[in-house]
C-alpha cells in the first residue's frame, strides 16, 4: 500500500529539514578549488623535485656515459652492453610489469627489448 502525503505534512518535513541549513553547492566548490590548489602545488613541487633531479643526472650522464638513455615511463637507465644486450639500472626501487628491483640494482635485458621478464639482475660479488 503507497502511502500518500498532505500538503501539511510535506511542510513540516520541509522545516525540519530546513533547520539543518541550507545546502550550499558553491561551498563545497570552493573547498574543492582550496584541495585542488594543494594538490596542484603538491604536484607542481614534485614535479620541481623531479626535473631538478633529472637534469642532474643527464648532466652526469653527458659526461660519464653520453651513449645511455633513460626510460622515464619505466624509471630505467639503459646502457648498452653489447649488440645484442643492454644494461639496466632502476633508479628507484619498484616493481614493474611483475620484476621487483631495488634501486641502483643492475640488471642485463636484450637489447630493444621492453620485456621485464627478459631482465636478469646481475649479483654483486
Amino acid at each position: 500500500m503507497r502511502k500518500y502525503y498532505s500538503l501539511e505534512k510535506v511542510r513540516s518535513i520541509r522545516n525540519e529539514i530546513s533547520k539543518l541549513g541550507e545546502r550550499k553547492s558553491n561551498r563545497l566548490k570552493v573547498n574543492l578549488s582550496k584541495a585542488g590548489a594543494r594538490y596542484d602545488k603538491a604536484k607542481a613541487e614534485w614535479s620541481k623535485g623531479i626535473a631538478e633531479w633529472d637534469v642532474q643526472l643527464f648532466t652526469l650522464l653527458v659526461q660519464i656515459c653520453p651513449e645511455s638513455h633513460y626510460r622515464n615511463w619505466t624509471g630505467y637507465l639503459i646502457i648498452p652492453k653489447s649488440k645484442d644486450e643492454d644494461w639496466i639500472v632502476p633508479v628507484w626501487t619498484g616493481n614493474y610489469f611483475g620484476v621487483k628491483h631495488k634501486a641502483f640494482s643492475i640488471w642485463e635485458i636484450p637489447k630493444y627489448s621492453c620485456n621485464g621478464s627478459d631482465a636478469k639482475e646481475v649479483k654483486d660479488a
